[in-house]
C-alpha cells in the first residue's frame, strides 16, 4: 500500500467514526493526530484541518505550502500565517457543513471556546482510538525504532567506564541512535547510577560512576515518527550485592510473566496484575510504585495502559511496554522494560536485535 493509499484509508476511517457519532465533519488542530493522518509533521499550532465528506482541507502557514502540497496533493491547502482556526471555521460556514465536531480533550480553553461558539460539538478522542491499532507500516517503523534502541544498549554497555558522568552516557546513547537513523528521542533519556536508580523518574545528572555501582538506563528513539522505549539495568563492578542480584531476578521474572500474559483478548489490568503479582509474592510489592506499562506509537505514552484501573482489552496491533520495577530508596533500583506488540501468534518483543 502506498503512502497516499494509507492516508486515504485513514481519512475514510475518520469519516466512518464521525458518522457513528452523527457528525458530518471534524476540525482537527492536534499536530500529532495530523501526523497520524498525513505522515507529515507540523509544529504545534501551525495547521488546522477540516475533514469533511468530500475532502480534506488544511489551513497553515505559507512556509508549508510547497512541501506539504507536494507531499499530499489530495489535500486542499490554504495559506494563513495567522488565524488558521478562524479560517477553518469560516470554511465550515461557507461550505454549509452541519454537525461539525472537534476533540475537546486536545484543545486549549480559547480554541475550544471559539469552536463551541461556531456551533461545533465536542467529540471523544476518535483519532486516538484509531491510533491504538497499528497497521503494517506503523509496526515496521516501531520495530526499527526498537532495534536501534536495543543496539544502542549493547553498544553503550561495553563502553561504560568508572568515572563517566550520567549525562556522558546519555549523550553516547543518543549519539549512537542518531548515527543509526533515529531523528530524536521521545522523552528525556534517563541514566541513573547508584541511589539514583531508586527514582523511577530520575533526572540524569553529572554524577560519576563509582567502582561498585548500580546502573539503570531508560531511553528510546524516534524513527520515521514512531517511538521505542527500553530499560536495562546491571551492576558495575566485581562485587554485586546479594540484594541487587535478588531484586534483578525478581523483576526479570515479573517482566517475562507480564509479557506472556499480554495476549489478544487479555484485559490490560490483568497484564499489570501478572507482573505485579510476582513482585508482591516476593515481598517487595510496596517498592513497585508505578503501572506495568503504557501504549507506544507516535507518542511514547498513549493507550492502551497496562494499569490496575484500566478497562481496556488487548487487540491485534496494540504496541505497549511491560516495565515492572523494584526501587529501594537510598540504595538502588531495577526496572526492566521491553516494547511488546500483541499478535495472533502471541506477544512479540520488539526491543531486541
Amino acid at each position: 500500500m502506498s503512502l497516499q493509499q494509507i492516508r486515504q484509508a485513514r481519512y475514510d476511517a475518520v469519516r466512518n467514526l464521525l458518522r457513528k457519532h452523527h457528525v458530518s465533519a471534524m476540525v482537527l488542530t492536534h499536530n500529532i493526530d495530523q501526523f497520524y493522518l498525513t505522515g507529515f509533521f507540523f509544529y504545534p499550532e501551525e495547521a488546522v484541518f477540516v475533514i469533511y465528506p468530500k475532502g480534506v482541507a488544511c489551513f497553515t502557514r505559507g512556509l508549508y505550502l510547497q512541501p506539504f502540497g507536494k507531499y499530499a496533493p489530495e489535500v486542499e491547502i490554504y495559506s494563513h500565517d495567522n488565524g488558521q482556526l478562524e479560517a477553518a471555521l469560516e470554511f465550515v460556514r461557507k461550505k454549509k457543513l452541519s454537525h461539525v465536531g472537534f476533540d475537546a480533550t486536545k484543545e486549549n480553553y480559547l480554541s475550544g471556546k471559539k469552536m463551541r461558539e461556531a456551533g461545533c460539538v465536542e467529540l471523544p478522542c476518535l483519532i486516538s482510538q484509531l491510533r491504538e491499532v497499528k497497521d503494517a507500516e506503523e509496526l515496521k517503523r516501531t520495530r526499527e525504532a526498537c532495534r536501534i534502541a536495543y543496539r544502542a544498549y549493547e553498544y553503550v554497555k561495553t563502553r561504560v567506564k568508572t568515572g563517566m558522568m550520567e549525562c556522558e552516557v546519555a549523550a553516547m546513547l543518543e549519539s549512537f541512535m542518531r548515527m543509526q537513523g533515529a531523528t530524536g528521542t521521545p522523552f528525556q533519556t534517563i541514566v541513573a547510577f547508584g541511589e539514583g536508580a531508586a527514582n523511577p523518574h530520575y533526572k540524569t545528572s553529572t554524577r560519576k560512576l563509582q567502582k561498585e555501582d548500580a546502573i539503570l538506563l531508560d531511553f528510546g528513539c524516534i524513527y520515521k515518527g514512531y517511538t521505542s522505549d527500553i530499560s536495562r539495568c546491571w551492576w558495575h563492578g566485581k562485587h554485586e550485592p546479594a540484594e541487587y542480584t535478588k531484586i534483578w531476578k525478581i523483576v526479570d521474572k515479573a517482566r517475562n510473566t507480564g509479557i506472556k500474559a499480554a495476549k489478544i483478548g487479555t484485559r490490560t489490568k490483568d497484564v499489570d496484575a501478572a507482573a505485579r503479582g510476582v513482585i508482591e509474592a516476593s515481598g517487595y510489592g510496596k517498592y513497585f510504585t508505578h503501572r506495568t506499562g503504557h501504549g507506544i506509537g507516535i507518542e511514547n505514552h498513549e493507550e492502551p495502559y497496562n494499569s490496575p484501573d484500566s478497562k481496556r482489552v488487548l487487540v491485534e496491533g496494540n504496541i505497549f511496554s511491560v516495565e515492572p520495577g523494584i526501587y529501594l530508596p537510598g540504595k538502588f533500583g531495577v526496572r526492566l522494560e521491553d516494547t511488546v506488540v500483541a499478535t495472533k501468534k502471541g506477544p512479540q518483543v520488539y526491543t531486541k536485535k
